[in-house]
């Protein structure tokens, strides 16, 4: 993490495709084939910026020490958000680990740390000139803080996606299951991996998930499985035709 090169776009952190590709230990045609056969999950401004044009040669200009060919006509530049979904693709433990780095280390600068403090505590820092100091008592809000209001909405989605998943996705029956009690099947599976969350990091509500813990918490989600039971009753359900 050291090692990688700050990469700005408008005063916010991205990554090259290089970057995404040398950091998850990868190649850059895996990421390239990874987005094209994924498109429709990638959202322009807000998984990541294309360049092109005078834009992409300004970019360049100032950007000379990415190693970037000189003759590109068009450039990815990939967002937090992109990151994660990049090392959703390639699920792999390396990808895991280094994009909870790189959302620790490198997409979270460290004066946003500082957002949501006390003025107060925000005036102490401030009036603090030891770097040293202010640095260890940054890293110790890091390590206390729970996930911001962006990492909660994020996990809140992923449970959403890995639920549907579960389920056989949206158009299979047992996502529009209703038993003859009138009880829904997919909020019974809403409730399960919700408890077993909770369960496994000790926690009463997502948004209390220690902020250190949040690619753990990632990692968590994109393993879990309904219990036997549910599963079984999901397949039987899904083969009975309507």
């Amino acid at each position: 993490m050291q090692e990688l090169t700050v990469t700005e776009y408008k005063d916010i952190r991205v990554l090259t495709t290089q970057q995404i590709a040398d950091a998850y230990g990868t190649t850059d045609k895996v990421i390239s084939n990874n987005f094209n056969n994924n498109k429709d999950r990638y959202t322009e401004g807000k998984h990541y910026v294309l360049l092109t044009g005078e834009e992409l040669k300004a970019f360049k200009g100032n950007s000379s020490n990415l190693g970037i060919a000189q003759n590109v006509g068009r450039l990815y530049l990939w967002t937090e958000k992109g990151a994660f979904l990049h090392a959703k693709s390639l699920n792999t433990d390396k990808a895991w680990e280094v994009y909870d780095r790189l959302v620790d280390n490198y997409f979270k600068k460290k004066e946003d740390l500082l957002d949501g403090i006390s003025p107060e505590l925000k005036a102490v820092l401030v009036v603090d000139k030891r770097v040293t100091a202010v640095e260890q008592k940054v890293g110790h809000l890091e390590n206390t803080m729970n996930i911001d209001y962006a990492q909660q909405k994020q996990i809140k989605e992923f449970v959403s996606e890995v639920v549907v998943n579960a389920l056989g996705g949206r158009k299979s029956n047992a996502y529009h299951y209703v038993d003859e009690n009138g009880v829904k099947l997919r909020p019974r599976v809403y409730s399960r991996i919700w408890h077993d969350f909770y369960d496994y990091f000790n926690i009463n509500a997502y948004a209390n998930l220690p902020r250190v813990k949040f690619g753990e918490a990632l990692q968590y989600i994109n393993a879990w499985q309904p219990p036997t039971n549910m599963q079984l009753e999901i397949g039987r359900i899904n083969r009975e035709v309507a």
